[in-house]
């Protein structure tokens, strides 16, 4: 977030380009993407060759005194220093994977056992999910938010967003952030009271008869129209743009 975001945002704002950001724009942005995003930026390359090409370029381009970059090199860099690409830091089905693990692991079950907690699995993503929904953070640098649960996507999945806040513009900048990505459809996994409520939720939330409720009252998600710029980067796996 803040190698990448922020400094974006800065450019956009001012039209200066600062090359330590796109250095650690680049980097960041080359182990955020997927092995297919890689093969899309350049030309259908393997990840091992391409970091080769953008290590060199960029080792370059912090030396006045190397060569100029080649055609590829260029290319290369502009790909990864010069866009944002964001994926979920979490998937659904990792959580699981990782809640089977740490049960094998302290002995709580045995590996050849482990598909006995495959009925549990829509419980043990939503009580994950639940954990998350509401944690308050503070980047620093101002930057601040709050972690929030919902289903407001494409596809109507859970996930769980930061609502991120950028302070210090002329003009408040929130940006909605995907950080966990499921393949639960929120409909089929929430009480009757939030089916049409599909947030991010902006109250408290629990796992009851194995369905999400509201704990108290529920407050309507409200359109902003107030000069507040608002960038929704999501989690969705199947629209998410690089």
């Amino acid at each position: 977030m803040q190698t990448t975001f922020k400094p974006l945002f800065d450019r956009a704002m001012t039209d200066v380009v600062n090359l330590a950001d796109v250095f650690a724009r680049a980097e960041s942005n080359f182990r955020m993407a997927t092995d297919e995003q890689v093969a899309r930026l350049s030309g259908g390359r393997r990840r091992k060759e391409v970091q080769l090409v953008l290590t060199a370029a960029l080792e370059k381009m912090r030396n006045p005194a190397a060569q100029s970059l080649t055609e590829d090199e260029k290319g290369i860099v502009i790909s990864f220093g010069d866009r944002l690409i964001w994926n979920p830091a979490l998937l659904g089905q990792q959580v699981f994977d990782d809640f089977k693990f740490v049960m094998v692991k302290n002995g709580l079950l045995k590996a050849a056992e482990s598909e006995r907690l495959d009925p549990l699995r829509s419980l043990v993503i939503l009580h994950a999910i639940s954990v998350m929904h509401g944690v308050a953070f503070d980047l620093g640098d101002g930057m601040k938010g709050e972690l929030q649960a919902g289903f407001d996507n494409r596809l109507g999945c859970l996930e769980v967003t930061a609502n991120l806040s950028l302070l210090g513009y002329p003009k408040a900048v929130t940006m909605k952030v995907g950080l966990l990505w499921t393949d639960l459809r929120g409909r089929d996994h929430d009480s009757m009271d939030l089916v049409d409520h599909p947030g991010p939720w902006e109250f408290a939330i629990e796992v009851k008869g194995g369905l999400f409720a509201p704990i108290g009252s529920i407050v309507p998600k409200v359109n902003r129209d107030d000069g507040i710029a608002v960038i929704n980067i999501g989690g969705d796996v199947s629209a998410r743009s690089s």
